[in-house]
C-alpha cells in the first residue's frame, strides 16, 4: 500500500511548514525516522544551502535526514538511502532540472517502489508539480501547455505559490486548456498531507481546486476526505498513472 503524500506550495522547510511534515511524519509513524532529501531541481550552487536548511528542519522534527546528490540516476549509494528512507522529499526549483534527473531512471524506480512499500514522499513547488502525469510548462514559446510529468499521480495539474497568483482574472481561459484537468493551487507555506481518504490542509495559506464551473478554497486545517488518486498502478520508467481524480467530498468557499 503506497505512503502518505505531501504536496506543498513553495518556501519549504521553514518554520511556517513545521506542522505539515510534523503530519507527514506522524502519517508514517517510525520511531527516529530516516528522511532522505533529493534536492535534484536546484542549481547546483544552491543544492548544499538547501540541503543544510532541509536537514536542521527535520532535525528539529525528531527525524534523521540526509542529503543526497546523486552523480547519476543509478547511483549505486543514492539508491541505498532510498530503499531505507521512511520519508523521500523532494524539494523546489526548477520542474525540468527534476524531470531531467529523475525521467525513465533506476533512481526513480527506487523512490516508486519505497513509496508503495509505505515510505512518507514529498515534493514542494518543482517536486509537487513533476509529481503528477502532467505538468505545466513554465518556460516559452508555449507557457502553460501540459507536458509529462512522473506519473505518480493525476487528475490535477499543480500550481504553487499560487497565492501570488490572480487567479480571478485567468482561472477560466486558462482551465479550458487543461484537457479536463483542474488545477490544485498550493499557496506558499501550505502544504496538502495524506492518504487514503484523509488529505489535510496544513500551514499557513489555503489550497484552492480550479475547475472551469468554479474555484473552491480550503482553508487550512480543511479535510479533503477522498483519495489523492485513484490508481491500480505505476510505470515510473514510462512516466505513466493510472488515471483517477482527485475531489472534494464537500465544497469549500467559492470564489466564482
Amino acid at each position: 500500500m503506497p505512503g502518505p503524500i505531501g504536496l506543498l506550495g513553495g518556501l519549504e522547510h521553514y518554520e511556517p511548514m513545521l506542522p505539515v511534515d510534523r503530519r507527514m511524519l506522524d502519517e508514517v509513524g517510525v520511531f527516529a525516522p530516516e528522511v532522505v532529501i533529493l534536492p535534484l531541481a536546484s542549481f547546483k550552487s544552491q543544492a548544499a544551502a538547501a540541503g543544510n536548511l532541509a536537514v536542521a528542519h527535520w532535525g528539529r522534527l525528531g527525524a534523521r535526514a540526509r542529503v543526497v546528490l546523486p552523480g547519476s540516476g543509478g547511483d549505486r549509494a543514492a539508491l541505498e538511502l532510498v530503499e531505507g528512507a521512511d520519508v523521500i522529499v523532494l524539494p523546489g526549483g526548477v520542474p525540468n532540472r527534476l524531470m531531467a534527473a529523475l525521467s525513465g531512471t533506476p533512481l526513480l524506480d527506487a523512490i516508486v517502489a519505497r513509496w508503495e512499500a509505505g515510505a512518507g514522499l514529498t515534493g514542494s513547488s518543482a517536486g509537487a508539480i513533476a509529481l503528477f502525469e502532467r505538468r505545466l510548462n513554465l518556460y516559452p514559446p508555449d507557457p502553460f501547455r501540459l507536458i509529462p510529468g512522473l506519473g505518480l499521480l493525476d487528475g490535477f495539474v499543480v500550481a504553487p505559490h499560487f497565492d501570488r497568483l490572480r487567479v480571478r482574472r485567468w482561472f477560466s481561459p486558462f482551465l479550458k486548456r487543461m484537457g479536463g484537468l483542474g488545477v490544485l493551487g498550493i499557496d506558499e507555506s501550505t502544504g496538502l498531507v495524506g492518504r487514503d481518504g484523509d488529505l489535510r490542509v496544513l500551514g499557513g495559506g489555503s489550497v484552492t481546486l480550479a475547475r472551469p464551473s468554479s474555484i473552491e478554497l480550503y482553508p487550512t486545517g480543511a479535510l479533503l476526505d477522498r483519495d489523492l488518486v485513484r490508481r491500480a498502478g505505476v510505470s515510473p520508467t514510462s512516466s505513466r498513472a493510472i488515471r483517477g481524480p482527485l475531489l472534494p467530498a464537500a465544497a469549500g468557499s467559492s470564489l466564482r
